[in-house]
């Protein structure tokens, strides 16, 4: 959907609302009262209750009216067709006002006037926040998801829940009853509210998965808009028949909203959760779950804030308007964020962590209750006080903590949350220069421990030297952690905290356990990322000089050679005429010369990759090699190889080293060995290719330095990150073995 029609579908939601509710409110004059229940709240002797009063009116919340210009509360109910009342109207009512001893009786002059909207917006603050929270929510979410069938829903139920207005806390007035609107503007605003309430269910069932919600969308929707009018016929069958005067029946056909939620809530409860039971993919269960929580957890701390409370205490322990405002933004909230799937893996867990944590508390809440309770029924003691002072305790008891945890970290710096450390040493970057990322991670740990000093010695290994980098001056004896990974102690740090705060002590043990696993992980990348380096140098050094190595064969071999070539053949061309017997033995002698040419050119071929490796793999090569020096010389060595049947086929690298090796290994032995025989061993693991070669000759002395041909061969096995070692006894004969590693997608493509 565009951009353009995203805009206009949400400001069509926001205008119905506007729309209803200023049209509602602005459809006839008001006095300035709302009634404290739907039609006429009726209060003894059949009269209606001022639960509020708005603007300067001369009524008063808790004064009852009795007659309107001369006809009582009642008479106004049965009248068919009331009067047209017009604004500046001046209309007498007989009201019964509250007083000490005696209520009185007082006729009052009442000049009907516009509904004081400004004023009512004032005093009702939390329930237009509630509105406009729902109408943000139902935005972001439709702007987030346009195309989403729960989006488009949720928008449609946000938009008409705020018509509830209407009804409460902007409900008919005492002049309702007698003409002006009627009661129209309280029936039709709880109505579009169920019908918002309808939406919102079908927004959170279309939550299931796509095959699902395909499979059901049709009964989910007609069972989403019949739940809250069932609940409303129910309600209407119970308190009907119930209901004996016509303010009170008026008063039951008008209350729409609450029996359509009481009714909807616990069917929706149960559809999210087999959804959520049912889901397979992780979106959909942490959608589904966080709207149970949500909402589960919204119900919860309604009844326990506002029936239960009244019911222990008498009063609710929150104005009930902010309790609707804290409960329902934070079931929007939860609802909202699992429609539109807005970072689900992290607020989910918060939701049920913080769902926990109230369930304690209420636990505790109850149990101290309970303890009051018992208090009170043996020692005269205010029940209230007790209740009072247990909830400031329960509200101080978080703040305590967390002011013990902000002193404690003023003190000790993150010595308290290790946690906070190492996630903080896990966000370095090991690919730095090595020097950078240690001085980096010896700057944090001081910054948030309060170091004086801190080092780091990363220990010398065969193939790179050691490093040392430190910040600060020790004054004493740092604390010495050993950088340990994989039972290799890679390197030590060493940490010191200055003397404005307390040196470690056996309470850091587990700090100091996880700074050493973490700057032991960073040292180890560090150490890695410095050998790739110089692997590569070593890599990029030596294509260097075999591309060296073969432009010298090339530039003082194979030219000067084709050139006296083509000379001698310019010459041959000439002696044609003249002599050619000459001319042919020219040609003849040529003819050798470049035969010896081609073999120059094989030569150098071989030297880059020997061509039987291409044409016969690696085993039969070696087989043929053996079998062609066998018969190429009379008292040469004889060597055999043996392989298992899975060992081909191999990377080329493999193959060329695993090729060079065992050649070069076999031509050691017949030199130096003096033996009769040799073996070739190849065996083929799950990683790696076992190149053993044994001779049964006199070994080698243990003085005796490693010549070119062993290192040779060892080169060739650690450019490929294996392994290379020689056993040898004189007397005994000489075993090599080379591990080539084989990387399994590399060998595949082979």
């Amino acid at each position: 959907m565009s951009r353009a029609r995203r805009l206009t579908v949400i400001a069509v939601a926001w205008v119905v609302p506007v729309v209803w509710v200023v049209g509602a409110l602005f459809a006839g004059p008001s006095d300035g009262t709302v009634l404290s229940s739907a039609h006429g709240g009726a209060g003894r002797d059949g009269g209606a209750l001022v639960a509020r009063a708005l603007g300067d009116g001369p009524l008063r919340p808790g004064d009852t009216v009795l007659a309107i210009g001369g006809r009582s509360v009642g008479q106004w109910l049965e009248t068919a067709s009331p009067p047209e009342r017009l604004v500046g109207e001046v209309v007498t009512y007989e009201v019964r006002r509250p007083a000490r001893g005696l209520d009185r009786i007082l006729d009052l002059d009442v000049t009907l006037v516009r509904f004081p909207l400004a004023d009512a917006i004032v005093q009702d603050v939390a329930a237009v926040a509630v509105c406009l929270i729902l109408l943000l929510t139902g935005s972001a979410v439709f702007w987030r998801r346009p195309g989403a069938t729960a989006a488009r829903a949720f928008l449609a139920g946000t938009a008409g829940l705020p018509a509830v207005l209407t009804s409460a806390p902007w409900g008919i007035g005492a002049i309702d009853l007698a003409g002006s609107r009627g009661t129209w503007p309280q029936v039709g605003g709880e109505a579009l509210a169920a019908l918002g309430v309808g939406c919102v269910f079908v927004a959170v069932a279309a939550l299931a998965p796509a095959d699902a919600w395909r499979r059901r969308y049709p009964p989910v929707i007609l069972t989403a808009l019949l739940v809250p009018w069932v609940g409303y016929a129910v309600w209407l069958a119970v308190a009907l028949g119930r209901a004996g005067s016509p303010g009170e029946r008026l008063q039951v056909i008008g209350t729409v909203l609450g029996p359509a939620v009481v009714a909807t809530i616990p069917v929706l409860l149960s559809v999210v959760a087999f959804d959520q039971a049912r889901a397979s993919r992780r979106e959909d269960v942490l959608a589904t779950r966080l709207v149970l929580l949500g909402v589960g957890s919204g119900v919860g701390a309604w009844l326990l804030l506002d029936p239960v409370a009244r019911w222990l205490t008498g009063e609710t322990v929150l104005p009930r308007q902010l309790l609707l405002l804290v409960v329902l933004t934070a079931v929007v909230g939860c609802v909202g964020s699992a429609i539109a799937h807005y970072r689900l893996g992290e607020i989910e867990p918060k939701v049920r962590r913080g769902l926990v944590q109230a369930i304690v508390l209420v636990v505790v809440a109850a149990a101290f209750t309970g303890l009051v309770r018992a208090a009170d029924l043996a020692a005269d003691v205010s029940v209230g006080s007790m209740l009072a002072g247990g909830l400031a305790a329960l509200v101080l008891l978080p703040v305590a903590v967390w002011v013990q945890r902000t002193l404690r970290r003023m003190v000790y710096g993150d010595r308290e949350f290790p946690r906070r450390v190492v996630a903080d040493l896990r966000r370095l970057d090991p690919l730095t220069a090595p020097e950078d990322a240690l001085g980096e991670m010896l700057e944090l740990l001081s910054r948030r421990l309060h170091l004086s000093f801190a080092a780091v010695e990363v220990f010398a290994t065969p193939t790179s030297e050691a490093i040392s980098t430190a910040v600060g001056t020790s004054y004493g004896t740092p604390a010495t952690i050993d950088l340990v990974v994989g039972r290799t102690t890679l390197g030590r740090l060493m940490l010191e905290v200055d003397a404005a705060h307390d040196p470690f002590g056996p309470g850091d043990r587990r700090l100091l356990e996880d700074v050493g696993t973490q700057a032991g992980a960073l040292v180890q990348a560090v150490s890695v990322n410095r050998e790739l380096q110089r692997s590569r140098q070593r890599l990029v050094s030596a294509r260097e000089e075999e591309r060296r190595r073969i432009r010298r064969d090339l530039h003082d071999g194979l030219g000067p050679s084709l050139a006296t070539l083509a000379m001698r053949l310019e010459g041959a061309q000439e002696l044609i005429a003249q002599d050619p017997g000459a001319a042919a033995d020219l040609v003849g002698r040529l003819s050798d010369q470049a035969r010896d040419e081609i073999a120059e050119v094989r030569r150098l071929v071989e030297g880059l990759r020997p061509p039987a490796l291409d044409q016969l793999g690696l085993v039969t090569a070696l087989r043929q090699r053996a079998a062609e020096q066998s018969r190429g010389a009379r008292q040469a060595m004889a060597w055999t190889v043996e392989a298992s049947d899975d060992v081909d086929p191999l990377p080329a690298a493999v193959e060329v080293a695993a090729y060079r090796i065992a050649i070069e290994a076999v031509n050691n032995a017949q030199r130096h060995s003096q033996a009769d025989e040799c073996r070739v061993l190849l065996r083929r693991e799950p990683d790696e290719l076992v190149v053993t070669i044994r001779d049964a000759g006199t070994g080698l002395a243990p003085d005796r330095p490693s010549g070119v041909g062993l290192s040779s061969m060892r080169e060739r096995a650690e450019e490929l990150g294996g392994s290379f070692e020689v056993l040898t006894e004189v007397g005994t004969g000489t075993t090599i073995r080379a591990r080539l590693p084989i990387l399994a997608d590399t060998t595949r493509e082979q």
